[in-house]
């Protein structure tokens, strides 16, 4: 592990983002649980369920941890830390897991405070987010590609954030708004290729040589990958005409190209050892490689032998079921045990006969449950893939696919508890300080 380069000494206490990692598979369950008894959203992106069930997985799953991670990620490749992460985060989690509930619970039950409970939960928390990551990524003063990377995503978030509250705020009163589906696709693209999409790619460049000791990303490739995508983003958003349809179709062939290019220096890895975290990357690389094929496809005119509303929800399911959750499940069986493992020895500094006590990092998340995890979502993406090609099976086999799912969620939740229950259990005892007589 290759740690040169990194800032250790403003990391945020472990109970900051582990919170937010805590939380999130309880909507991943949630969203698992849409899919089992609503069979039939997977003929509609519009049906009630689907946005329940999207929102659930993009804000109370993805949301949760990326927020989590960049509070985490960012003072240690900057050295630069988030003001008050400690007395923000229990709010923003708060926001979160509120807002991300009611919002699903709007779209199901179509009630207007439903939506305006998930408006003012979810406005407040990205505010206060957005407010305190900005000013750190403000003072950073020589920021390397990856805090490159993190300010696009930055952004991305917060038009994301303005498209979303536009969208949510015609199911309300202010109907002058007015409801646009294409500012809808706009708000998903802006999620998933901006904030999500750019937020990876800037963890991927730091991490990737870092944990798996691979060849470094090379600057050209940091910054040129990650501006050329925000411009095609902005062309196929902002621009019309032509403009807009050569950004979309630049889109997948720098993603493909970022993809594949891991893929590479993955493969040229000094540690050839099992590791389930380049497995899960592996399997997110080529996910996001294979959506990119069939999104060209479709748009060359090539048949894939569904319609285009099912090509859109595999698109979708695709890019983040198989490519944004895979790297987030992959990262947590690294982050999670390397975090509790600097803070255990952090917690040694006064008694040094202690750091012969302290667990490694695979006692902490064993390598078993890493397996098992791996297993269990590559199963339920294989069947969730088939059952858009099944036609009459179709039903059966999306039930078998959110009961993998299920579990898997279910998995990491145990997974994680556990770890955090032997990171407790292995904290050296806080030394008693003698009274003077």
């Amino acid at each position: 592990m290759n740690i040169a380069g990194l800032s250790l000494d403003n990391v945020p206490e472990f109970r900051v983002p582990m919170g937010f990692f805590l939380t999130a598979p309880w909507f991943g369950m949630l969203a698992a649980l849409l899919l089992m008894f609503y069979p039939e959203i997977i003929g509609s992106r519009w049906h009630p369920a689907m946005l329940a069930t999207v929102h659930l997985l993009t804000l109370g799953f993805g949301a949760m941890i990326m927020v989590g991670a960049m509070i985490q990620v960012l003072p240690v490749i900057s050295s630069q830390p988030v003001p008050a992460a400690a007395a923000l985060a229990p709010w923003i989690r708060g926001g979160l897991t509120a807002g991300s509930l009611f919002l699903a619970l709007g779209f199901l039950y179509m009630q207007d405070t439903l939506f305006y409970i998930a408006l003012t939960m979810l406005g407040g928390a990205f505010l206060i987010f957005l407010g305190a990551v900005g000013v750190a990524l403000v003072r950073v003063r020589k920021g390397g590609d990856s805090v490159f990377c993190l300010r696009l995503a930055a952004l991305c978030l917060l038009i994301t954030v303005v498209f979303g509250v536009l969208q949510l705020s015609t199911y309300l009163e202010l109907r002058w708004i007015g409801y646009s589906f294409e500012r809808t696709d706009h708000h998903a693209l802006l999620g998933l290729l901006g904030w999500g999409m750019l937020l990876i790619m800037g963890v991927s460049f730091q991490v990737i040589p870092m944990f798996h000791v691979a060849p470094a990303f090379p600057r050209w490739f940091c910054r040129g990958s990650s501006a050329l995508l925000v411009a095609a983003l902005a062309a196929g958003v902002f621009v019309k005409g032509p403009i807009s349809i050569a950004g979309l179709l630049l889109l997948p062939l720098i993603i493909s190209f970022y993809g594949a290019y891991s893929l590479y220096l993955l493969y040229r890895r000094k540690r050839k050892l099992t590791d389930y975290t380049v497995r899960f990357w592996q399997l997110a690389f080529v996910n996001l490689i294979l959506m990119c094929a069939l999104y060209l496809l479709n748009q060359l005119g090539i048949d894939i032998l569904i319609g285009q509303d099912q090509l859109q929800l595999l698109l979708g399911f695709g890019f983040g079921l198989g490519f944004i959750v895979s790297v987030m499940l992959g990262m947590l069986q690294k982050i999670v045990p390397f975090l509790m493992f600097l803070h255990l020895q952090r917690a040694c500094i006064k008694d040094p006969g202690a750091f012969m006590k302290l667990p490694n990092m695979r006692q902490l998340l064993p390598v078993s449950d890493s397996k098992w995890q791996f297993r269990l979502h590559s199963a339920a993406l294989v069947a969730l893939y088939i059952s858009f090609f099944s036609a009459g099976l179709q039903h059966p086999l999306l039930f078998v696919s959110a009961v993998l799912f299920l579990i898997s969620f279910a998995w990491l939740l145990k997974t994680l508890w556990q770890a955090n229950r032997r990171y407790i259990e292995s904290m050296p005892p806080v030394p008693s300080q003698q009274v003077p007589g």
